[in-house]
C-alpha cells in the first residue's frame, strides 16, 4: 500500500509470527506493500494504493547466512519516477521505506555515494519495523538507487518475536518490495544447513561449499514476502529418554537444556497415558524428537515417519507434544479426512497434556460464518501455498470443536476403544474387532462410529454444524430415515447382526441401496432370524452357526429370498433337536442303561453337529432317530437287567450241580490203618512208617516229580498217589 502527500515513505505488514501449533497453522506477517509518498505540486495531496501510480520499484536482496553469527542482509532498490507531468501538475517522490526485522541493528543506506539517514518506526506487526530514509525529489523520468544494508541478530529462544539466529539455525522473513518481475531474492547458506520456507518460489543453486536460495519471481503484485527457515543438523544436543519400553533421541537447540528436560519429562511421564487414550499400545515408528525453527515457519509441527522423527518448536507446550505423538496412530494412512486425524489428535494431546500437567494451548472455537470459514469436508482443497493461512487456521480451529463435540465427552476406555476401530477401519456396522469391509476411515465412517460405539446421541447436529457441504447435508437428510428404519431391523433379528448387503450400503452411504436390501430382506426374515435364537434358547442349544452365517453374510437378491425358506425350516428342525436333547436325559437307571445301549447320545450328537453346520434334514432325521431310540430306552434297560438276573442265576444253579455231582463221584473213607502205616492228616491218606513225622521231610516227592503235600499225597490232578515205599498198591475201603 502507498500512501501520503508528505513525501513520506514506510511499510505495513499484518499479524504476528505464532507458530505454537503442529498440524496446526501460526499466523505470520504480510509484506501488504512499500509505502512512498507522492508529492502533487499545483493541487491536493493524493493518496494512492495502486502499485501502478507512477513509480516503478526494483528490487534485489541477498540475505548471507554462515551458519554460526548473524545473517548479513544487503537490498538494492532502483526507483525510477515515470509518472509524466499533466498541465500545471507534476508529481515527485522525496522518501521511501524497506521492512526489515524489529530487532535489526548496523541498519545503513547510501544512494549515490553519499550516506542517507535512517528512521526506524514500528509498524503493526510487533515483529517489524520500517526502515524510511528521505531525499531530494525524484522527478518524472529520473531514477534512484538506494543501497540498504543490516544485520539480524535474531531474538532470544521462546521470546515472542518470531526471528531466530543461533549456532546451526536461522529463521527470519524475507522481504522484498518491487513491480512484478523486478524482484531478485537471493539467501546464501552453507550446504551443511536444510532449508525451508512458505513459499516454494526458491530454486537452490550449489556454488562450491555454499548453497543459494534463488527467487526471481513475485509473492503478489507488491513483491515477495516468504519466512525462511534454516537447521544444520549436525549442530544440536543429544539427550535421550526411555518411556513405557522405547528409547527415544531428543535433539535441542545447542545449550536449549529447558527444552530436553521439559520433552524428557513430558514424554516419560505422558506416553503410557497415551497408550490408554488410544487404546492402542505404542507403535514403535519413532526414534527422535528434534526441535527446529522450522514449524514457526512453515506454520506446523510434523511427524515423519519415513525418517522416524517428529519435528517441533521451541515452546514448551505439551499439548503439542503429545499431538504429534498421537500421529504414530492417527495418520494418513489410516484416516481419509484431514479434519478426523487433527480433529482427534488434538483432543487427544490436550487430554494426555491435562493428566500430565504440562502447559498447552488451545483453540477458540472460530465463527462458522467467519469470512475464512469453510466446510470441514472442503479442508483437503485449502493450499496454504495460495495465501490461504487464515482459513488453515480456521480448520483446525475447527476440527478441534468439531472432534470435541463428537467425543469430548467419552471417557478414557470409551474413547481408547473408539479410535482403536477408527484405526483399524472398522464399521460400526460390522461386529465390534471383527472388520467385515475394512477400509481407511473418513468422516462418514467415523461419525458412524461415534453414534454407534460411542452412542452419542446428537453427533449428526455437530457434523452438520462443522463438517458438511451442501452435498453432504443431502445426504445426512436421507441418512436419518436409513438409520431408523436400520435400527429396527438390526432390534427385530435379535442378536445377529443384519445381511451383510444392507450393513455396506449403510457403512458407504448409499442409502438408496440399504431402502433397496431392507425391501429384498423382508420384513419376515428379521423375525424368523429372532424365531430361530429363541428357539435355541429354549432348546438350550447355541445358536446354529450355518444358519447365522447364511442370515449375516447375505448380500444379494436370491440370498436374501432363501432365508424365506431356510429360517422357518431352521425353526423346526432346532424343535426336533431340542426334543432329541431332552430326551437324552432323565428317566433313571433303566432309561440311562438303554440309551446307553442305543447309542442315543450318538444320534442326538449327530443332528447336534448337523444342525450346527447347516445340514438341516439330517439333523431332522437324526433327530428323530434319537427321539426314537429315547422312548424305547427305559425296556431295553429292563430287559437287559432281567437277561443278566436270567444268566447270574443260570450260573449258580450249574455251579451247584457240578458240586453235587462232584462229591458223589468221591471213594470212601478207609476202616482203620494196616501195620506200619498211618493216617495223619484223617483224610484217608496212608503214610508208611517213617515218613512224615515231626523232623522228616515235610513233602514227598510223587512219581513223575509232582509236589506231594504233608497233608496228603494228592498231585494238582487229584490222583491219588503212589507209595513207592510201601511196595505194591494197598487199596483199602473204609467200613
Amino acid at each position: 500500500m502507498r500512501f501520503g502527500e508528505d513525501g513520506g515513505a514506510g511499510v505495513v505488514s499484518g499479524g504476528s509470527g505464532d507458530g505454537r501449533c503442529a498440524g496446526r497453522t501460526a499466523s505470520r506477517a504480510v509484506l501488504v506493500g512499500v509505502l512512498a509518498g507522492a508529492v502533487v505540486v499545483g493541487a491536493p495531496g493524493v493518496a494512492s494504493a495502486d502499485p501502478g501510480d507512477g513509480l516503478s520499484e526494483t528490487s534485489h536482496v541477498r540475505y548471507e547466512v554462515d551458519g554460526t553469527g548473524p545473517v548479513r542482509v544487503r537490498v538494492t532498490t532502483t526507483l525510477r519516477n515515470e509518472q509524466p507531468d499533466s498541465g500545471q501538475y507534476f508529481y515527485y517522490w522525496d522518501a521511501y521505506g524497506i521492512p526489515v526485522p524489529a530487532g535489526a541493528t548496523d541498519v545503513t543506506a547510501t544512494s549515490g555515494g553519499a550516506t542517507l539517514p535512517v528512521t526506524l518506526e514500528p509498524t503493526e506487526d510487533p515483529a517489524t519495523s520500517a526502515a524510511r530514509v528521505s531525499f531530494s525529489p525524484l522527478n518524472y523520468g529520473r531514477e534512484r538507487t538506494v543501497e540498504w544494508a543490516y544485520t539480524i541478530p535474531g531474538e532470544p529462544i521462546r521470546s515472542e518475536g518470531y526471528t531466530r539466529v543461533g549456532p546451526g539455525y536461522a529463521t527470519f522473513a524475507v522481504s522484498a518490495a518491487g513491480d512484478p518481475g523486478q524482484v531478485t531474492v537471493e539467501i546464501v547458506t552453507p550446504t551443511s544447513m536444510d532449508f525451508d520456507s512458505t513459499w516454494d518460489g526458491f530454486t537452490p543453486i550449489l556454488e562450491g561449499t555454499t548453497r543459494t536460495h534463488r527467487a526471481t519471481e513475485s509473492t503478489d503484485d507488491l513483491g515477495t514476502w516468504s519466512f525462511v527457515s534454516l537447521r544444520d543438523p549436525a549442530q544440536v544436543d543429544t539427550t535421550t529418554v526411555d518411556a513405557a519400553g522405547t528409547e527415544l533421541v531428543l535433539e535441542s537447540f545447542p545449550g536449549d537444556a529447558e527444552w530436553s528436560a521439559f520433552v524428557a519429562e513430558q514424554v516419560a511421564a505422558g506416553l503410557p497415558t497415551l497408550e490408554r487414550v488410544v487404546g492402542m499400545p505404542w507403535p514403535g515408528n519413532l526414534e527422535r524428537i528434534r526441535e527446529d525453527v522450522s514449524p514457526e515457519v512453515l506454520g506446523y509441527a510434523w511427524f515423519d515417519r519415513g525418517s522416524g522423527e517428529i519435528v517441533i518448536p521451541e515452546d514448551l507446550d505439551a499439548g503439542l507434544l503429545f499431538h504429534e505423538l498421537s500421529h504414530a496412530w492417527l495418520a494418513g494412512d489410516r484416516f481419509a479426512d484431514r479434519w478426523v486425524s487433527e480433529g482427534l489428535a488434538e483432543v487427544v494431546g490436550e487430554r494426555v497434556a491435562a493428566e500430565t500437567g504440562g502447559p498447552t494451548e488451545t483453540f477458540p472455537a472460530p465463527a462458522r460464518d467467519a469470512a475464512e470459514a469453510l466446510p470441514l469436508v472442503a479442508w483437503a482443497d485449502v493450499d496454504v501455498q495460495d495465501g490461504a493461512d487464515a482459513t488453515e487456521e480456521y480448520a483446525y480451529a475447527a476440527a478441534w470443536t468439531a472432534v470435541s463435540a463428537l467425543v469430548g465427552g467419552l471417557d478414557d476406555e470409551t474413547l481408547g476403544t473408539l479410535v482403536a476401530a477408527a484405526y483399524a477401519g472398522e464399521s460400526a456396522y460390522d461386529a465390534p474387532g471383527e472388520p467385515g469391509r475394512p477400509g481407511l476411515t473418513d468422516g462418514r465412517r467415523f461419525l458412524d462410529l461415534v453414534e454407534v460405539r460411542g452412542e452419542v446421541a446428537d453427533a449428526q447436529a455437530a457434523y452438520r454444524t462443522w463438517v458438511a457441504d451442501a452435498d453432504e447435508t443431502a445426504l445426512l437428510d436421507a441418512r436419518g430415515p436409513a438409520r431408523e428404519a436400520y435400527v429396527a431391523l438390526d432390534a427385530a433379528d435379535g442378536q445377529w447382526l443384519p445381511p451383510a448387503g444392507l450393513r455396506t450400503a449403510m457403512t458407504d452411504w448409499a442409502f438408496a441401496d440399504a431402502d433397496a436390501a431392507r425391501e429384498a430382506i423382508g420384513p419376515d426374515a428379521a423375525a424368523a432370524a429372532s424365531q430361530v435364537q429363541q428357539a435355541a434358547d429354549d432348546a438350550g442349544l447355541p445358536d446354529p452357526a450355518a444358519v447365522r452365517t447364511q442370515y449375516e453374510s447375505a448380500r444379494t437378491a436370491e440370498e436374501y429370498a432363501a432365508l424365506a425358506t431356510v429360517l422357518p425350516r431352521t425353526v423346526e428342525v432346532v424343535g426336533t433337536v431340542g426334543d432329541a436333547v431332552a430326551a437324552s436325559t432323565g428317566g433313571g437307571p433303566f432309561a440311562d442303561l438303554g440309551r446307553l445301549l442305543l447309542d442315543v447320545d450318538g444320534s442326538t450328537a449327530e443332528a447336534r453337529a448337523a444342525l450346527d453346520t447347516g445340514r438341516l434334514d439330517e439333523a431332522d432325521a437324526a433327530a428323530d432317530d434319537a427321539s426314537s431310540r429315547a422312548a424305547v430306552a427305559p425296556w431295553v434297560g429292563i430287559g437287559a437287567v432281567l437277561l443278566v438276573v436270567a444268566a447270574l442265576a443260570g450260573a449258580v444253579v450249574l455251579v451247584v450241580r457240578r458240586r453235587r455231582a462232584a462229591a458223589a463221584a468221591a471213594p470212601a473213607a478207609p476202616a482203620a490203618d494196616p501195620a506200619g502205616e498211618r493216617d495223619p492228616g484223617g483224610d484217608g491218606t496212608v503214610v508208611p512208617a517213617g515218613e512224615g513225622t515231626p523232623g522228616g521231610p515235610a513233602a514227598a516227592a510223587a512219581p513223575g516229580g509232582r509236589v506231594v503235600s504233608p497233608a496228603g499225597r494228592r498231585t494238582v490232578e487229584g490222583v491219588r498217589p503212589v507209595d513207592q515205599a510201601a511196595g505194591p498198591e494197598t487199596r483199602r475201603s473204609r467200613s
